[in-house]
């Protein structure tokens, strides 16, 4: 996943980043789905991250999250909601309609609860975080001669 962001202060080697656009997930169908079952909030955020390319601020910088991150993330919220209803209902497979639909309900509502607390513990761990993959844009600010900078044609943010 990558989005863009404004780089608002510096310190030390980082960087605090406040996304732009109203969104990281805004063309996802599936966001609403992603936010109940991850505790996400779906406004605006603004975060510390690593300053690894010395971005200064008012500079526009890429962010990416890494797709291992992602994957862990949907499947947690995706596939183990989905796994453990399925695991529900054959654990229940020689009883009645309504026992195994029962089992089922358990298996998805137990789904549910283990992708929310995996998904916050998965919050919190160094390698699930954003990071700073290049500067968009810089500012008017004096070149620090990163090689990996691209600058519009005005050279400062708007």
């Amino acid at each position: 996943m990558k989005l863009n962001g404004v780089v608002l202060k510096v310190r030390d080697d980082e960087a605090l980043v406040s996304q732009t656009g109203t969104n990281e997930c805004e063309g996802c169908e599936a966001r609403g789905s992603c936010f109940s079952l991850s505790g996400g909030k779906s406004s605006k955020t603004e975060g510390w991250i690593k300053n690894e390319k010395e971005a200064q601020p008012g500079d526009l910088v890429e962010l990416e999250l890494a797709p291992a991150a992602s994957l862990a993330i949907i499947s947690s919220t995706f596939l183990l909601p989905v796994l453990l209803l399925t695991a529900g209902y054959f654990f229940m497979m020689n009883e009645s309609d309504s026992v195994r639909a029962i089992g089922a309900g358990i298996g998805l509502f137990a789904g549910i609860i283990a992708a929310v607390v995996i998904n916050r513990r998965l919050r919190s761990k160094k390698n699930f975080n954003i990071r700073m993959t290049r500067i968009l844009e810089k500012t008017d600010c004096p070149s620090s001669g990163n090689n990996e900078t691209m600058s519009n044609s005005e050279g400062n943010i708007q």
